[in-house]
């Protein structure tokens, strides 16, 4: 008897790996050729300039902790924020008071409102 031709299955993909994106979990999934030929195409080398010494002046330094103290207060207000929720420092935990207090004001000066327009009317 002839043999049957051996079918082989086809590569199984690799699983996927866990990783993190801020505060996410995310799967990454690797490619399915682990070793892809490079690109013919390259990102051109990055320049770097020679006279930085020379262009440096107190302005520039000026501008540079301007805009990292501005950085700062922008990050400093965002945590403040982001803290604030997390604590929930944001949340009104007597907003029920506040709500009656109003409520009794409004009925007071409508008491009040009637009271002088009948004092009005009587004159």
């Amino acid at each position: 008897m002839a043999s049957a031709p051996e079918r082989r299955a086809p590569p199984r993909p690799p699983p996927p790996m866990i990783g993190r994106a801020g505060n996410l979990t995310i799967f990454i999934t690797p490619p399915s050729n682990p070793n892809p030929s490079p690109s013919p195409v390259q990102a051109p080398p990055m320049r770097f300039e020679k006279d930085v010494v020379s262009k440096v002046s107190s302005e520039s330094i000026y501008e540079f902790f301007l805009s990292a103290v501005s950085k700062l207060e922008d990050v400093h207000s965002r945590l403040d924020s982001y803290l604030a929720d997390w604590f929930r420092l944001n949340d009104s935990k007597y907003q029920w008071a506040l709500n009656d207090y109003y409520e009794n004001n409004e009925k007071e000066e409508e008491a009040s409102k009637s009271t002088e327009s009948k004092d009005d009317m009587r004159k």
